[in-house]
């Protein structure tokens, strides 16, 4: 029998729930939850796939035969207003994005980062970003991601250049989608950002190995 595991995240919230699970046989599910398939197969809810590294929110169901899924809960009217209310408690408790990166350009950027938390090979850490933030164009990581939207809408944007007149890409963020991955085979990147339309908080899925790392149709080759 394989071991379960279901961990609430660290950096939850009692507005924010992050919570892993591996290897349930059922997860009932009352209000409305984001659920992301952490796993390598497709994820059976109500009759119909889920596929890996795919998300969506659903509400009063149980899911069975769970192989690995990320279950996030916020307030219930957190998914339906612009402006996040808690936003002083996060800034106070989370890293400002210039301490985690001494970079010049970042130093008056409105972003913040939470406390990671790591399984296997895969890091996990919340972002907030206020309306009308621009994140910063860049094409370097140390590892693969993908970013579950969970407050807000923004958009994921790629650039010819390091410069915001060469987009050539928009994908637009609501709560509960999750964006393909922007990386190609070998890990690579395009230059490319996350842009806050409104008030925003998204999930970073950091990939350690690549071996891991999921790869879709939708990434840059």
């Amino acid at each position: 029998m394989l071991d379960t595991l279901q961990k609430t995240f660290k950096f939850s919230e009692t507005f924010l729930k992050v919570e892993y699970l591996e290897n349930l046989d059922t997860f009932q599910i009352g209000g409305p939850t984001i659920v992301l398939n952490a796993g390598n197969h497709e994820l059976s809810i109500q009759g119909h796939p889920l596929r890996p590294w795919n998300s969506s929110i659903y509400s009063a169901i149980v899911i069975a035969n769970i192989q690995k899924i990320v279950g996030i809960t916020l307030e219930p009217d957190l998914l339906f207003i612009k402006s996040f209310p808690y936003e002083k408690t996060l800034r106070e408790k989370w890293t400002h994005v210039h301490e985690l990166f001494p970079l010049a350009h970042l130093k008056q950027t409105k972003l913040w980062r939470s406390a990671q938390e790591r399984i296997g090979q895969i890091e996990f850490n919340l972002w907030y970003a206020p309306a009308g933030t621009h994140c910063g164009i860049h094409n370097q990581h140390d590892f693969q991601e993908l970013h579950p939207q969970i407050f807000g809408r923004g958009r994921m944007q790629k650039f010819h250049e390091n410069d915001y007149n060469s987009l050539y890409q928009e994908v637009f963020m609501s709560p509960g989608y999750t964006h393909e991955p922007f990386y190609d085979h070998e890990g690579r990147y395009p230059w490319h950002q996350y842009y806050a339309d409104t008030d925003c908080i998204w999930l970073a899925t950091e990939f350690h190995r690549m071996s891991v790392a999921p790869v879709g149709n939708d990434s840059e080759r």
